[in-house]
């Protein structure tokens, strides 16, 4: 028996995925989803989820769990109990259920796949399948152990260069890294977000009750910005969600940004630092293959996930708004970006 209770978004402790957090509510909250948030017990454990609801279509919503829930066995019957529980407590004009399920298969492309009344894989998942995580229970120094040739040469050639440092919170600053980051979406062709959102993102920084700290990090070459990075921390995470930088000779500033924010993670007591984001099973995200080298650099271990996937309380609105969706998405990601460059996600 699934029992499932309401709780304060506000008082939402983050455990897992960043986006399991108050702090990521808060942020979506800014950008016209309402955050819900649950208890959830049945007979096996007890756990908090997330859940996003925005209007997307006249007179009906679309509900969202990013990277949640956390898995159990006999996953298809799981996630269908939840979805009908949480039906009971969400807004009457929900058309569907969204899972962006968390990422637990390592090195296997062979990924589940829910094939059950109701549920539908969807074409695009709204964050990536794949991605690439290092394991930080060793420390720093075991962590550069680990980092391939590719990244040693360019981390000793890039040092010599540039510095890594954190964002001191001027609006002069941000400007410059915002300008590279209009510069590098043009160049490399993804869809960048607003200086609102980004600068929403930075200002929440501790003044939200939760565990997740953002940080801009930037890179310099004599004083003068050339790149930057911006990270999310929790107790259990690192993850690198935007970044930027300008291009010059044979020579990137990305590694020395990548370097110092893993070093971070490692002075936080972070378990994982997630480079979030390739190319995902069976040749689906393929606008990300081209960040694959760059981040399986740092030595870590690529992990895969299930797609998107919605379980469809109304069939007339799911199959509109996937349409529409597909279209938006297939427009959006025509151009691959390049390496060291992260995508809009």
């Amino acid at each position: 028996m699934m029992v499932v209770r309401s709780i304060d978004y506000k008082k939402f402790v983050c455990t897992g995925s960043v986006m399991q957090s108050s702090y990521w509510a808060a942020v979506k909250h800014g950008t016209g989803w309402k955050p819900y948030a649950f208890e959830v017990e049945d007979d096996q454990r007890r756990f908090s989820v997330l859940v996003l609801v925005k209007q997307v279509l006249p007179l009906w919503q679309l509900a969202y769990i990013p990277f949640g829930p956390p898995l159990s066995s006999q996953v298809g019957e799981f996630l269908r109990q939840l979805a009908k529980e949480l039906r009971k407590k969400l807004p009457s004009s929900v058309f569907a259920l969204r899972y962006d399920l968390p990422f637990d298969e390592v090195n296997d492309q062979n990924v589940m796949v829910i094939n059950a009344p109701r549920f539908r894989t969807c074409k695009e998942s709204v964050q990536p399948e794949g991605t690439v995580r290092i394991d930080l229970h060793w420390g720093y120094h075991a962590v550069t152990l680990g980092y391939r040739d590719r990244a040693k040469r360019a981390l000793r050639k890039a040092s010599q260069t540039f510095e890594a440092g954190l964002w001191s919170g001027d609006d002069a600053s941000f400007k410059r890294w915002y300008e590279i980051y209009l510069e590098t979406a043009k160049r490399d062709g993804f869809s960048p977000r607003s200086a609102k959102y980004l600068k929403a993102l930075l200002t929440l920084d501790g003044k939200v009750a939760g565990d997740v700290e953002c940080k801009l990090l930037l890179a310099t070459e004599k004083r003068k910005i050339v790149g930057g990075i911006i990270v999310l921390f929790s107790k259990t995470e690192a993850v690198y969600l935007y970044g930027a930088s300008m291009r010059f000779d044979s020579l990137s500033c990305s590694h020395v940004l990548q370097d110092y924010a893993i070093r971070m993670a490692c002075e936080k007591g972070c378990a994982i630092y997630d480079l979030y984001g390739i190319s995902g099973p069976k040749g689906r995200g393929s606008h990300l293959a081209g960040l694959e080298v760059f981040k399986l650099s740092f030595g870590g271990q690529a992990y895969y996930r299930s797609p998107s996937t919605d379980y469809v309380y109304s069939f007339i609105p799911w199959k509109i708004y996937a349409i529409t969706e597909y279209i938006r998405y297939r427009l959006k990601r025509r151009i691959k970006p390049q390496e060291g460059v992260q995508p809009n996600s």
